[in-house]
């Protein structure tokens, strides 16, 4: 029996020339949802909402340095990277999607809607890594996480790298949860850690713009998440003008894999209020 795939791998050609890699679901005709995943964990992030919402047309870039993309620019910046997930939309004629992001997935969502807003019907941010307003404990454990992910791979220390990474995450039998498949993606995808990081520290909009995406927005935290992405959410909730705050319980800072079933009816339950779907099913 062949399986038969979910998504379609294809090609987008961004600003700089260089083609950036994207998944579109199969066979789907919905509302459009752009899903903007985090560091190093690349499209895995939205498996949970694409399998079980087959509804939407969802939109998968793989972000520079994951995936089939190529590696992030020189001195890579929040910004480029979100005229790259708009030549996605682009591609795919979409004149305005629902735009979805955990962590540096957020991040450049919030730049896509500062930077082209007229693209954007709505956002929910899930824990958007934005050092500016978490303070300046959390910039320095970023900086010292790129310090020593560099210092590691320049080693060849792969595994070493992606420990640090994920045995917060997943424990110290970090190897056998992922599994095979996820961790040859994860080898390749921690190279270019250190290149994010350094843009998400160097991304600070200012208080001021944010006050112009005037969007429905949702912003997302996991209740066992750390406090500095709890923090940043709240910070956040206080500076965007339509903005609510959810918690998801049992979930950590990636609450779209951590608990799939209260996430996904939270974003049903959402995108059914901003008019993108026309029932709560």
């Amino acid at each position: 029996m062949t399986a038969v795939s979910v998504t379609e791998l294809r090609w987008a050609v961004t600003p700089n020339g260089a083609k950036l890699a994207y998944e579109r679901r199969v066979a789907a005709d919905g509302p459009p949802i752009l899903a903007l995943h985090g560091i190093l964990v690349g499209t895995s992030n939205w498996i949970h909402q694409v399998l079980r919402l087959p509804r939407f047309l969802w939109l998968l870039p793989h972000l520079r340095g994951h995936g089939m993309s190529p590696p992030p620019l020189p001195r890579q910046t929040i910004e480029e990277a979100a005229l790259d997930v708009l030549s996605v939309l682009d591609a795919e004629q979409v004149e305005q999607a629902v735009v979805l992001g955990n962590s540096l997935g957020a991040t450049i969502a919030l730049a896509l809607a500062l930077m082209r807003l007229q693209r954007v019907h709505a956002l929910v941010l899930v824990e958007p890594s934005l050092p500016a307003l978490a303070g300046e404990d959390e910039r320095e454990r970023l900086r010292r996480s790129a310090e020593l992910t560099r210092a590691l791979l320049a080693a060849g220390k792969v595994d070493d790298a992606l420990a640090h990474f994920l045995i917060p995450r997943l424990g110290q039998d970090w190897m056998r949860k992922a599994g095979q498949r996820r961790l040859e993606e994860w080898r390749h995808n921690i190279f270019s850690v250190p290149a994010w990081i350094d843009a998400v520290l160097t991304f600070d909009p200012g208080p001021v713009p944010f006050a112009a995406i005037q969007r429905p927005t949702l912003l997302v935290y996991g209740a066992e998440t750390q406090p500095a992405y709890r923090q940043t959410v709240v910070a956040l909730s206080e500076l965007l003008p339509q903005a609510e705050v959810t918690e998801i319980p049992g979930a950590g800072h990636g609450a779209p894999v951590d608990n799939p079933e209260v996430f996904n009816a939270t974003l049903l339950d959402f995108l059914g209020r901003v008019g993108w779907i026309s029932d709560h099913r």
